[in-house]
């Protein structure tokens, strides 16, 4: 598959209603958090359920790509860390740039990406790493933002209980175990499929809303983190597939290191806010620092991902 083709089929309609969004929202100057909460109470679960209850993936690849989510997340807090020690970043930066490279916005950006390129087979994967990223975001990420500032409660560790996702990762699973999965093409079925898929849209049309609140400047302060980011974390999860025997399934194994190279997610900056963001050196505070991070990660990664959807589909890495 050529760049081009990559970019069309792939990438371009992912900025196309991400632009609509920014667009949205520099005419209404409309709120994200509405809309972010109606793609996480209400379609976000409808699509989680629906993808895993007709998934085609065995239950050893899911297994497996739970595992593989682990592995990344540590070993590129692993990296990141080392990386800060050994260049002497601070306190609370260090714990930003951590959460940068561990949790890539494998949701909202991930979820349509994937799709677009790969399919079925990348949606439902992308629904399973959300899934697993979502517990390691509420605990280890919750404890790389609070050594960073503040002190972290249960209540935060509490907060993933709270999303509708984890009762419809739990009711699919059941559905599955027990063999008691509706008919796809019934009426129950049909409108979790409808609702499901205007989540995609949705999840799009919040990323711009969000992309048009950030503030970028001092660009230079984040090239490192935003490096390691886009080009080391794709690595780290090529070396995670292949270590598990790329899941058992290499389409769901491309489809995981497109993933691993995803932008920086939201939620970092809101776990920032609330655990970190106590200090600021140089006329920077660590949200702002992380802001400017997600802003130049989700700009560089149009091309980035272009690059390595074709080479992901070329079949040359994996």
């Amino acid at each position: 598959m050529s760049l081009v083709s990559a970019f069309t089929s792939a990438v371009l309609p992912i900025i196309a209603v991400m632009g609509l969004g920014y667009l949205l929202a520099s005419v209404l100057d409309i709120s994200v958090d509405p809309l972010n909460d109606v793609a996480l109470y209400l379609f976000l679960p409808a699509l989680v359920f629906h993808s895993i209850v007709t998934t085609t993936l065995s239950g050893s690849t899911v297994v497996r790509l739970l595992a593989g989510v682990c592995l990344f997340v540590v070993g590129m807090m692993v990296v990141a860390e080392i990386a800060d020690r050994v260049l002497g970043v601070p306190e609370p930066y260090r714990s930003a740039d951590v959460l940068a490279g561990a949790l890539p916005n494998a949701g909202f950006y991930g979820i349509p990406l994937a799709e677009f390129a790969f399919g079925d087979v990348g949606r439902t994967t992308a629904v399973v790493y959300m899934t697993a990223q979502a517990f390691l975001m509420y605990t280890l990420g919750v404890y790389v933002a609070s050594r960073g500032g503040g002190e972290a409660g249960i209540d935060a560790i509490k907060e993933i209980f709270r999303l509708p996702l984890v009762y419809a990762v739990a009711a699919a699973g059941v559905v599955r175990v027990l063999g008691v999965a509706p008919p796809t093409g019934g009426t129950f079925m049909s409108t979790v499929s409808l609702v499901g898929n205007a989540a995609i849209p949705l999840m799009l049309v919040v990323v711009g809303v969000q992309l048009y609140g950030l503030q970028a400047g001092n660009i230079r302060r984040v090239i490192r983190p935003s490096i390691i980011k886009l080009f080391v974390a794709p690595a780290v999860g090529v070396a995670v597939a292949l270590g598990l025997g790329t899941f058992g399934d290499v389409e769901v194994a491309r489809v995981f290191v497109l993933l691993c190279a995803t932008p920086v997610a939201l939620i970092p900056l809101a776990l920032t806010l609330t655990y970190s963001d106590v200090d600021e050196r140089e006329g920077l505070s660590a949200s702002e620092y992380l802001t400017m991070t997600i802003f130049v990660t989700t700009l560089a990664s149009v091309p980035v991902l272009t690059v390595l959807i074709t080479v992901l589909r070329s079949g040359v890495v994996l």
